[in-house]
């Protein structure tokens, strides 16, 4: 299938679209600000951390160095507090910026600021600003709290990114008045991605012998077509159809076909990165074959973020265990001891004052061990950053989320093939620094799925008229480059994976009539499976063994309504889903499915938490309960959602993104079970013709006809 072939933008076309860009951007990041801002100034720190985010009653445990001289500290419960020593339920994530505060004294403005650098049951390490950080342990008080921060170096780094790409045009850096009457030379690969030129694919591809034993015939297509392009191909993975192990593949094949080649890899989460460095780690097939190609595997950024099985392939312990890190390892050492007498030792626990008051050296002998410390931090940076120099120019595929390759780690690095998973759910200048690193020859693969969850948007900015050109203004920054790309060229410029492997076909019907043109078939291995093949006491006629399950409340009465909590003053709940939920796990279980391999979805954060209460006390946390956001790429045999939307307005809310219906509607391996009010979802209120509410009231449809339908008693 050949591409379009758009009129290319003119220099104010490309300047109107950096401008929009460099709008929405600084729209969102002001939205975040004053989110935060408006969390920390209205609401008490019990209030934050009922919700997660604020950890009370802490002390300082120790303060010690850690990878590029940072000053690491870790925080714990204090006993003085605390009957447990394991942490409250919270949000804090390796990467959050956050803040301590002392825990006696009201919410302040600023403070010692940190990144989250580990989390365990009981700890929290933080690695301090370099801007702000403290010294002298001393400082901080005995009793701390932790507050989490708006994030604004996402931010900063994606303003440098709009920066190179507006350089690399020869047009001002928005938001610059002036206005380009030309373009630069820019790379043929952003010419392409900007409309200026069209993508190009070679006729033949080179000779390539598929590695993964089970590639099936759409997974070879797509990969032969991602050989031949010349600027970049798009690979659409709808849900189960084995992506993942098509990017490991190209990755090892470009490894290998291309033997003087240097391979950027990079996703939207570090849970993207690292399931494609564990496919391309622990394969066998692919670990042999980058072996003979010479081809090294190392990952960028934070090994508190990585999973632990990976945490070898990581820059940090790669660099710390090469011959070249021995010296960094002295060093480090001496900066420890000098920390260990400078801090408390660490059977100071917090709120053990008697602990606290052991001597220190104190005035000129103190200052001294200070500018020793200062002087080793110094001499570590400069050899850490030099040993982690020469672990990078010796590996040839580097494996980063989008934000970790704008790391200062790559600026001296060019790739010349980039691949981003998970594009679909990163923002489009998110995915340009990785592309900004490739040489002037470079070539990039995007893969994802346009019908599931875009980029997590908060800002609605004022909103334009998109117009029709090649290179139109983006509405909002839901806006991905994969979505750019397709809409500009067509269906040429992309592979479909067309073989799912997770669900039967019961569930992956709809979905597959409505968002994909039903090109989707069951792999044999997944096209008939049950629960009862379990070993479960159910059949297609039993509420607990049929495929497609849907309870409906219509006429019962069992509305919805507004959660009153502050920091939840948005959301929705519907007890009565809740309880129709539990009824239905209880016969599950009872009937012999594992609660492990039950989830339950709801759209509304306020349901998720009445859900995860209730089912908790009885099962444990054995049975995973979320957001439909947070459940993207994973799977379990039996899910159920709970639609909560009840009312006479007919009002749907968040259902009316068929995106996220659709990824809640795919993760179920052998039972998917509905909850809700067909009524309200599905009535077409007068004069209503939309794209999400047709897509709603045919899914309801969909569900009465081939689904077994459980009508709720009222």
């Amino acid at each position: 299938m050949s591409v379009r072939t758009p009129a290319p933008p003119t220099a104010a076309h490309v300047q109107a679209w950096l401008g929009r860009q460099h709008t929405l951007l600084a729209s969102e990041r002001e939205e975040e600000r004053t989110q935060n801002t408006l969390l920390l100034s209205q609401c008490a720190p019990r209030v934050l951390a009922r919700h997660g985010l604020a950890l009370l009653g802490l002390g300082v445990l120790n303060v010690r160095i850690g990878p590029g001289a940072q000053t690491l500290v870790d925080l714990e419960n204090a006993t003085a507090l605390h009957t447990s020593s394991l942490l409250g339920t919270h949000t804090f994530r390796p990467g959050d910026v956050c803040q301590i505060e002392d825990h006696h004294a009201p919410p302040a403005p600023s403070g010692t600021r940190g990144v989250v650098y580990r989390v365990h049951e009981s700890r929290i390490t933080l690695a301090l600003e370099g801007g702000s950080a403290q010294d002298d342990e001393a400082d901080f008080p005995s009793l701390v709290r932790l507050v989490k921060l708006a994030n604004d170096a996402t931010y900063a780094r994606l303003d440098h990114t709009l920066a190179q790409l507006a350089t690399s045009l020869g047009v001002p850096p928005p938001p610059a008045a002036e206005r380009a009457t030309e373009l630069a030379s820019a790379s043929a690969l952003t010419r392409v991605l900007l409309g200026l030129e069209p993508p190009t694919w070679a006729p033949t591809c080179p000779a390539w012998t598929p590695l993964h034993p089970r590639l099936n015939a759409s997974q070879k297509e797509a990969l032969s077509l991602a050989l031949r392009a010349n600027h970049f191909t798009l690979l659409h993975g709808p849900p189960g159809t084995g992506k993942t192990t098509a990017m490991a593949e190209l990755i090892v094949q470009l490894a290998c076909l291309y033997p003087e080649a240097r391979i950027l890899v990079c996703g939207a989460s570090n849970l993207a990165v690292d399931n494609l460095l564990e496919r391309v780690v622990s394969t066998p097939e692919y670990r042999e074959a980058l072996q003979h190609a010479r081809a090294s595997v190392t990952r960028i950024g934070h090994p508190a973020r990585v999973l632990p099985a990976l945490t070898g392939a990581t820059l940090d312990v790669q660099s710390s265990e090469s011959s070249e890190g021995q010296l960094v390892r002295d060093v480090a050492k001496e900066i420890n001891e000098l920390m260990a007498v400078l801090s408390p030792p660490p059977t100071a626990r917090a709120g053990n004052k008697s602990a606290r008051k052991a001597p220190r050296p104190r005035g000129a002998e103190r200052r001294q061990m200070w500018e020793q410390v200062r002087a080793l931090r110094k001499e570590y940076r400069q050899r850490d950053h030099a040993v982690a120099g020469t672990v990078l120019r010796r590996a040839r595929i580097v494996m980063a989320t989008c934000h970790g390759a704008g790391s200062r780690t790559l600026d001296q690095h060019a790739f010349d093939f980039v691949v981003i998973d998970e594009a679909c759910q990163a923002l489009e200048l998110s995915c340009w620094t990785p592309i900004l690193r490739l040489a002037p020859h470079g070539r990039v693969f995007l893969s994802g799925d346009p019908q599931q969850l875009p980029p997590t948007v908060q800002s609605t900015a004022a909103a334009v008229t998109p117009g029709t050109g090649s290179l139109p203004l983006p509405a909002t920054l839901e806006t991905t480059l994969f979505d750019r790309m397709l809409a500009l060229y067509g269906d040429g410029c992309k592979a479909l994976l067309s073989v799912q492997y997770r669900m039967n076909e019961d569930i992956m019907a709809f979905s597959n009539a409505h968002l994909y043109e039903g090109k989707l078939q069951a792999h044999e291995s997944c096209a008939s499976i049950r629960l009862r093949d379990l070993g479960v006491d159910g059949d297609d006629d039993d509420a607990h063994g049929a495929p497609l399950v849907f309870y409906d409340t219509t006429g019962t009465g069992m509305y919805e309504r507004t959660d009153t909590a502050l920091l939840q003053r948005h959301s929705r709940l519907n007890e009565n889903e809740a309880e129709l939920v539990a009824q239905h796990i209880a016969q599950l279980v009872e009937r012999g499915v594992p609660p492990t391999s039950i989830a339950v979805l709801s759209p509304y954060a306020a349901q998720v938490d009445q859900i995860d209460t209730q089912l908790r006390a009885v099962y444990g946390g054995h049975v995973e309960v979320g957001t439909v956001d947070g459940m993207q790429g994973r799977e379990k045999d039996v899910v159920v959602l709970s639609l909560v939307r009840s009312n006479d307005a007919h009002d749907v809310g968040f259902l009316q993104d068929r995106r996220r219906l659709n990824v809640a509607m795919t993760r179920a391996k052998r039972q998917l079970v509905v909850i809700g009010d067909a009524d309200t979802i599905g009535e077409l209120p007068a004069g209503e013709s939309s794209p999400a509410r047709l897509f709603l009231h045919a899914w309801m449809e969909h569900l009465h006809m081939h689904a077994l339908v459980e009508m709720v008693p009222t």
